[in-house]
Order: structure tokens, then sequence, then C-alpha cells
């Protein structure tokens, strides 16, 4: 299977990518590469493999549950750019 370029715009426009006439074709030769590829997996017999092979048989493992030391105030406020009153100030992203 070989993507062509109106294909291809088609795609971008649905992921709203913006591609331009230079990229075009850099574009599509990398699509049909993975288009190839996903054809050769195709291919692949993969009738003697059973869902059991697939689903790893793992048992729970847990850790013990226990009180540890946790990090001080003065730790916490070294790791953000801002912080005021006990709180991480950061830059708005929602209008109101």
């Amino acid at each position: 299977m070989n993507l062509n370029e109106d294909s291809l715009n088609k795609i971008a426009e649905l992921a709203r990518l913006k591609i331009s006439k230079e990229e075009v074709g850099s574009f599509l030769g990398d699509f049909n590469k993975v288009l190839n590829y996903v054809d050769t997996i195709k291919e692949l017999d993969v009738s003697s493999i059973s869902e059991d092979d697939l689903i790893p048989n793992h048992e729970n493992s847990f850790r013990p549950d226990a009180i540890q030391e946790g990090l001080t105030r003065k730790e916490i406020e070294s790791f953000a750019p801002t912080f005021q009153n006990g709180y991480f100030i950061v830059p708005k992203v929602i209008e109101t």
C-alpha cells in the first residue's frame, strides 16, 4: 500500500498538522515505510501463538506499607521556580 499526496494532506488536516510543500516528499517516504512495515507484519504466521503466550503469568508483588521519611518544606520549595505561602505559583493557563 502506498500513500499519495492527497491522502497525506487529508491525514494532516485530520491531525491538524501543517505540512509545507517542501516536507510532503519526506513525509510521504516516511509514511510509506511505516505502511510497508505494517504490511510485512500482517504476513507473519501467528497461528501457533495462543492468548496465554501473550499475557505473562505474574503474581501480585507488594511492597511493605511502611511510613517513610518525607520531604521537608524547604526541599519542596527548592523544586519550584516560585513558591509562596505554601503553594506553587504557576502561570495562568485558563482565561476566566
